[in-house]
């Protein structure tokens, strides 16, 4: 039995790392020893180790060297140390800059109080401290930087003149208000914002928007980027089916770059090579009339302000994105922080209504009730939501059977305290892998020359696993190690080789002298042509590569975390949430990870788990909407 080869997997499979994973939650508390001063200020902060090597070396350097610290003193050291080691915690938590009751005293030869420089450009400063003081808010200065600089380009792009175009005649292309208004913003505005659900036509808006843009200014350059190279692809393939909407050529919208329209990631509209140095900034701007952003939510401070950087006028700027989703895995939570500001609400549309989710279906109200209170209960999803409630082993509907939607909840008999035993993880494997034996079937027809290498692709991408951590017994690695033990058994492959029939592949880094982006998705075949040679076909790409020239750093595919599913769509998820993962829970990844589906959810969850998910909500600190307030302010606006 299969079971036998799964079984030496879970041994030794607890999460030791989990104490060092980023933790959503807000409701934290910060003790540094020593420093009643810091312990005082700390608000919503999470409790630090020691301080580590960098922030002791980088504190000593700074008082050795600064020019004023003559009289600098050891415990005032001592309390920039403490401050540079809860700056850098934010950091890792997603957090721009941390809030304080009051300013940080007696580090003045580090600190900058923006406040006291109103009347001057701080940005024109040549020497400059490490740390910036603004409105309670301390901050390192390049992150400080970054929010100016980017509230600086919004504003200027608020200001921007665009000519008015009628779109009387193309208003009765939408049914829904919303998507009229979204138009209007996309067309008229130098600078839009259109969010909305899974379904709720984002892309069919965008499309529309273009095709007036192109019918009345023929020439214009249109640039179509997201933040990965996933997301790229599946605003490629989205874009290239709404562009042959034969209502497009009735209203006389089509135009022929429609067919040639390709997307990219923004690393490589900016040329951002190895070295992360952009080849377009704002010494040389892009020379785009339109450029447009999908999945906006995964946009971070640093990529935003290298964006707009680069963007000047008279280049619109339109971003798509769903504000529910996860944040970005670097710093700030751009979306979020441009929806709070006024002037900026004027030119956002909420789209509202999901074609993809009817009024009945499963899955659209799970993800509804996510948001539809602070704290939904258990009860109160299993009366909304109505999943069929399983256990281990029981049998669940094939895609074909499913006319809606359907949505599954396995119960797992975990807590904090008390792990899952041996035969039920192999239970649980054993089940996850239900989902890829029409995989693991059409390798085979595959294999006898049956099918070719599209269809097996098609059918891969109807399912996925998705996870919260990469670490334990239910993280990324442990289960791509048992779906791996599972495709081996199933196709009979006794080598033990790192490069198999049907093994999945992701790659983890942008590499574009191959081709292939952070992201893209793979499976190890035999090549067509070459049937004894074992090579890597990517669908969304349609190319095959050498197993040879692929990086190191490629991973096994079968589970996929959730922030990496992001951009994605299969038939079926499997959405597993391990106990040792609850730090990382809240409501963004839930509704991420079930709006991957288009009609089958099954979920594997304690109880205590899935309501933790539930209440908690990610909160990160961020000055950016109070500098583009601002900095709109002082433009006159």
């Amino acid at each position: 039995m299969v079971d036998k080869y799964v079984e030496k997997l879970v041994d030794n499979s607890v999460d030791k790392c989990v104490n060092n994973l980023v933790d959503n939650c807000a409701d934290k508390c910060t003790v540094i020893e020593g420093n009643a001063m810091i312990n005082q200020q700390f608000m919503g902060q999470s409790q630090p180790s020691e301080a580590p090597t960098w922030a002791t070396l980088w504190s000593g350097y700074l008082s050795q060297f600064h020019p004023i610290n003559s009289n600098f003193k050891q415990e005032n050291q001592s309390l920039v140390q403490g401050y540079l080691l809860e700056l850098s915690t934010a950091l890792e938590r997603g957090d721009s800059c941390i809030a304080l009751k009051e300013k940080p005293q007696q580090i003045d030869e580090f600190l900058l109080d923006v406040g006291e420089y109103q009347a001057q450009d701080v940005s024109t400063f040549r020497q400059l401290k490490p740390m910036f003081w603004d409105q309670g808010r301390l901050y390192l200065q390049r992150y400080w930087r970054y929010e100016h600089d980017l509230a600086q380009r919004i504003a200027r792009l608020l200001v921007q003149h665009v000519e008015q175009v009628d779109l009387a005649p193309y208003l009765s292309l939408f049914e829904d208000p919303y998507q009229q208004q979204a138009l209007a913003q996309g067309v008229n505005s130098a600078f839009s914002l259109i969010t909305g659900g899974p379904g709720t036509g984002k892309t069919f808006v965008l499309t529309h928007i273009v095709a007036v843009l192109k019918k009345f200014y023929p020439d214009m350059r249109i640039a179509m980027v997201a933040p990965t190279g996933k997301a790229a692809q599946r605003m490629q393939e989205a874009l290239q089916k709404a562009f042959q909407n034969p209502k497009l050529l009735d209203a006389g919208l089509y135009h022929p770059d429609f067919a040639h329209q390709q997307t990219q990631t923004i690393h490589r509209l900016l040329g951002i090579g190895e070295r992360g140095v952009p080849r377009f900034d704002a010494s040389r701007p892009l020379g785009h009339d339109v450029i447009v952003v999908d999945e906006a939510s995964m946009l971070d401070l640093h990529l935003a302000k290298l964006l707009f950087d680069a963007i000047q006028a008279p280049t619109r700027v339109i971003l798509l994105g769903d504000a529910n989703q996860l944040t970005s895995v670097d710093v700030g939570y751009v979306l979020a922080d441009f929806q709070q500001v006024p002037a900026l609400q004027q030119r956002h549309v909420q789209l509202k209504h999901s074609r993809r989710f009817v009024d009945d279906a499963k899955i659209g109200q799970f993800a509804k009730l996510i948001y539809a209170t602070d704290r939904p209960s258990y009860a109160y999803f299993l009366e909304k939501a109505q999943p069929q409630m399983l256990q281990i082993g029981d049998e669940i509907p094939k895609l074909a059977q499913v006319n809606v939607d359907w949505l599954g909840f396995y119960s797992l008999q975990q807590s904090e305290h008390a792990s899952l035993d041996t035969s039920t993880l192999i239970a649980i494997y054993r089940q996850l892998a239900l989902g890829y034996q029409a995989y693991f079937s059409i390798l085979k027809d595959y294999l006898a020359g049956k099918v070719n290498h599209q269809q097996v692709a098609q059918v891969f991408d109807q399912y996925r696993i998705l996870v919260a951590m990469r670490h334990g017994a239910l993280g990324l690695a442990q289960i791509n190690l048992a779906m791996t033990q599972h495709l081996k058994y199933a196709l009979n492959l006794v080598q033990d080789s790192e490069w198999f029939v049907g093994r999945a592949v992701m790659v983890s880094s942008n590499d574009y002298q191959l081709g292939v982006s952070n992201g893209d998705i793979g499976i190890c075949l035999p090549h067509p042509d070459k049937r004894e040679q074992l090579e890597v076909y990517f669908p969304s790409l349609d190319k095959w590569l050498a197993v040879a020239r692929l990086p190191q750093s490629i991973q096994t595919a079968f589970a996929l975390t959730i922030h990496k599913s992001q951009g994605s769509e299969f038939d079926h998820v499997a959405v597993v949430l391990d106990q040792s993962a609850q730090r990382l829970m809240g409501k963004e990844l839930l509704y991420t990870a079930i709006t991957r589906a288009k009609k089958m959810v099954s979920l594997f969850s304690s109880v205590t788990m899935f309501e933790h998910s539930l209440a908690v909500r990610t909160q990160r600190q961020s000055g950016l909407s109070a500098q583009i307030i601002r900095a709109i302010e002082s433009n006159g606006l």
